[in-house]
């Protein structure tokens, strides 16, 4: 995801979704901090202040942001909320929904809503929604077809 983000630096809107997209990875709690921090930022300066308000509320929550550590994080959090909340809109559409369900498309990183039909890498679990992707290589781990269902790797003496 921080590569596509690079690839569209100049379009704000997408570069605050993949943001966005980031933070409901599954991360340890100190990457998600890092992740939450960053799309805070991201949001703030685009003026996606409803979004932005959304990711300091979460970053506050985390157990971490207790810790001496990370009071300058936590006061800035503080401030983004503050400034977020006065302020109370988005500047941009986002495509994403902070309150549902969702996967990534692992080669549009677009969210794959719950009850959307994708397909899966039977390897690492990467999810495509694109159909033109089955029975072709996996763009996450390169080890096996997309949409081919096995039994996994079976070792015999």
């Amino acid at each position: 995801l921080k590569g596509a983000i690079s690839e569209n630096a100049s379009n704000p809107a997408r570069c605050t979704e993949l943001s966005a997209y980031f933070t409901h990875c599954n991360l340890q709690p100190s990457h998600l901090l890092l992740a939450l921090r960053s799309a805070m930022g991201t949001a703030f300066k685009q003026k996606n202040f409803i979004s932005s308000a959304s990711f300091a509320r979460r970053l506050l929550e985390l157990p971490d942001m207790s810790s001496e550590k990370n009071a300058d994080l936590r006061v800035k959090a503080t401030k983004v909320l503050q400034k977020s909340e006065q302020m109370a809109r988005n500047e941009h559409q986002l495509n994403y929904n902070e309150s549902a369900t969702f996967k990534i498309d692992c080669q549009k990183f677009l969210p794959i809503y719950a009850g959307s039909t994708s397909i899966k890498c039977s390897y690492c679990g990467s999810e495509y929604t694109d159909t033109s992707m089955n029975n072709k290589g996996c763009l996450t781990c390169g080890l096996s077809l997309v949409g081919v269902q096995t039994i996994g790797v079976v070792m015999t003496a």
